[in-house]
């Protein structure tokens, strides 16, 4: 195995601190090279970190696209600019290459800590395997999503979301700080366990894979006239099935789930989203066996 260099990314939206905060903590302790891997830091969107906002001009998590709409808007957006800098940087062919980017992040939403993929990478899942080996995280399996797209970490051969919640923006939270801390200073050990062949991968990996996202019941005028259901609040992973609410309206009318299909909901409530007129996404589970192809494929990098 030939991995050099692992990208921790923080603060890739500006108002979610407490993944900055601990990143910070972790490099006062010596970013030394352990296990024959080193950690390069950055904070994905300096400016709205300063500010206190999510983003300046477009989100920056869905700004790394390989289409001509990412050279498009290069001297226009500072989130387009930013994603430019950071392959230039630190991307495969970077001047800095890092091989796995680890993009931290924090949500509103109850979803505790767990691991966003993005596609089905077979190095992904051999990462994602060893967290959820490790911590016994979920793991949502974001694809096929036309209108979401340009994520931070498909621009490295490998990476992944950490996703921790539930927590208020702009709010630090030392519990989820300390989450952070711990699942940072484990990753290099699981590799090197991995690569002196001390532990395997367990024989399945269960994921929840993306199937759409609801959004709130909304008036005539495209305002929001509804809120989320109170069986629904804080109960992101719990499954719903036909019947079960969702939302209840300003005239009190309750909004139920009307299909046959078994779901599990993922951000329930995410503040951010909103404005993606998304008042939750929901999933299907899958069990996906594990491949040695997995592993081939990793130690490849």
């Amino acid at each position: 195995m030939t991995v050099q260099r692992i990208l921790i990314v923080s603060g890739t939206h500006g108002n979610e601190i407490n993944p900055v905060w601990a990143v910070k903590q972790f490099n006062r302790r010596g970013n030394r090279l352990n296990y024959g891997i080193e950690y390069e830091y950055i904070i994905g969107n300096p400016v709205a970190y300063e500010k206190g906002y999510r983003y300046i001009d477009v989100d920056l998590n869905r700004s790394f696209k390989e289409s001509e709409n990412f050279d498009q808007n290069k001297n226009s957006f500072y989130e387009a600019n930013r994603a430019n800098f950071l392959v230039d940087e630190f991307g495969f062919n970077g001047s800095k290459p890092c091989q796995i980017a680890i993009d931290l992040h924090t949500t509103t939403a109850n979803m505790g800590t767990s691991i966003v993929l993005y596609g089905r990478r077979f190095k992904d899942f051999c990462l994602a395997a060893l967290l959820q080996n490790k911590f016994g995280l979920p793991i949502y399996l974001h694809e096929k999503d036309k209108v979401q797209t340009g994520f931070l970490v498909e621009a490295w051969p490998c990476g992944l979301v950490i996703e921790i919640g539930a927590v208020a923006q702009n709010f630090y939270d030392p519990n989820i700080v300390n989450r952070f801390s711990l699942i940072i200073s484990s990753l290099r050990e699981e590799i090197d366990k991995l690569k002196n062949n001390l532990i395997e991968l367990p024989k399945e990996l269960v994921v929840h894979v993306h199937q759409g996202s609801i959004d709130y019941p909304r008036d005539e005028k495209g305002d929001i006239d509804g809120l989320i259901h109170p069986e629904r609040i804080n109960q992101d992973w719990k499954m719903i099935k036909k019947g079960d609410p969702l939302f209840i309206d300003s005239k009190g009318i309750i909004h139920k789930y009307d299909r046959d299909q078994l779901i599990w909901p993922v951000f329930i409530g995410e503040a951010a989203y909103k404005e993606k007129k998304i008042a939750m996404s929901y999933t299907k589970k899958e069990v996906i066996c594990s491949k040695k192809q997995w592993v081939q494929e990793f130690e490849s990098l």
